[in-house]
């Protein structure tokens, strides 16, 4: 009977308040569209309008293109220097915590708040400088390709300008002239697509290395990649790892750090690197409010499983930073046989080129052969320079899986 006393009031209540307005245009739904019926005929695309389309010869001379001159560590470097996120954890890591703290507890939040915004600016800064690397051999590769490209161009050529001439001398037209002729076009797309991607990658590599993106010319990577010849232990490379990277040594320098002084900015520090541990530190700071630091045995208590969770997420921590070393230890040393193997495709090309450069020098009519021979000690040097370039890629990721790129020390 209450309730429907209730429901009765509540819908009195609203009727008066629904009265009490102006009622509200009732909006007719839109007419549902009509579209014709059709078969299925579509209209060919219509490219006739472009007059200025490349020619089958020579290839057309590229625009003169100003280049700056960068070397793999000046690059490194200025991409340490220039992370942003590194920069503003730096900045927050220096500002006022805006608590009272007696002076000597002042100094010790102080120095925990100080090493770790160097430690996680640390990170930033190794992950930027990764980054800027795996960019600039990308555009030294893209580079080389393009010298590369401009060769096959001109053995394409020259092969097409004979194949003419034996169509001048009554010869019948065969496929290959055809065949020609679409490598020349493709190569023509290839070398569109080329300059397209080096102009991006740029755009990207000066804006990690704070050059003004509005630098007209591109950066022209100065260094000679050399495949180091020792083979990279997988072992050792888990034990600097876990020696050098910032995210293991911020976490011990917590774990030695915590007192009863510097708990409340640990803990804020540990919920930052492990969110999930965020309701745990929130329910210790409800229970035990503002008095944890003149109660010694409830001090005590929580400052030992403060550490207790520190050197435990520091242990899960190590586990997955040495599999991510030897994952990126065995990439290596894959790319690494790969570029072996490519070396070994681009010396047989290099061999058969060599044979016939002798034949056509002793007077035997191996034109042809000679010039289709270096077509495809090209396509090997293309394939050998991408192998190169991915096993650097691969060096560069595991220095920066191993927080090599960019340096920092505890509590300095």
């Amino acid at each position: 009977m209450r309730a429907v006393l209730v429901l009765g009031t509540i819908v009195g209540f609203c009727t008066l308040t629904a009265g009490c307005r102006t009622p509200m245009p009732v909006r007719s739904a839109p007419p549902a569209a009509a579209l014709p019926v059709a078969e299925r005929q579509i209209p060919a695309p219509d490219a006739s309008a472009i007059t200025d389309l490349p020619s089958l010869g020579a290839a057309d001379p590229l625009p003169p293109v100003g280049y700056y001159r960068l070397t793999a560590e000046e690059c490194r470097q200025l991409a340490c220097d220039n992370s942003s996120l590194a920069n503003l954890i730096v900045a927050g890591a220096g500002a006022p915590s805006g608590r009272a703290f007696s002076h000597g507890a002042s100094a010790a939040v102080d120095h925990v708040r100080a090493f770790t915004g160097r430690f996680l600016a640390q990170e930033a800064r190794n992950r930027a400088a990764g980054a800027a690397l795996a960019l600039y051999y990308k555009i030294l590769e893209l580079e080389l390709q393009s010298d590369v490209l401009a060769n096959s161009i001109v053995e394409l050529v020259a092969m097409m300008e004979i194949n003419e001439k034996l169509i001048e001398k009554g010869f019948k037209q065969t496929a290959e002239g055809f065949e020609l002729k679409k490598q020349r076009i493709e190569l023509e797309a290839d070398r569109t697509r080329l300059r397209s991607a080096l102009q991006k990658l740029n755009a990207e590599l000066k804006s990690l290395l704070a050059i003004d993106s509005g630098t007209p010319g591109l950066l022209l990577p100065a260094d000679q990649v050399r495949v180091v010849p020792d083979p990279l232990d997988p072992e050792q490379a888990v034990q600097l790892g876990l020696m050098r990277r910032a995210d293991l040594n911020l976490l011990r320098c917590l774990a030695s750090s915590v007192d009863h002084r510097t708990l409340q900015t640990v803990r804020k520090a540990l919920v930052g690197i492990a969110p999930p541990l965020a309701a745990v530190v929130q329910a210790s700071e409800q229970l035990v409010p503002t008095l944890l630091p003149f109660i010694s045995a409830m001090a005590k208590a929580e400052v030992a499983a403060t550490r207790a969770q520190l050197l435990g997420l520091l242990q899960d921590r190590e586990r997955e930073a040495a599999k991510e070393i030897r994952t990126a230890a065995e990439e290596w040393t894959t790319a690494r046989a790969l570029v072996a193997i490519a070396r070994l495709r681009f010396q047989l090309h290099q061999d058969r080129v060599d044979d016939l450069v002798k034949k056509s020098a002793s007077g035997q009519g191996v034109e042809a052969e000679l010039r289709k021979a270096k077509l495809e000690w090209l396509k090997a040097e293309s394939e050998l320079i991408g192998e190169i370039a991915k096993w650097k890629r691969a060096d560069v990721k595991a220095r920066e899986t191993m927080g090599l790129l960019c340096d920092g020390e505890c509590g300095k």
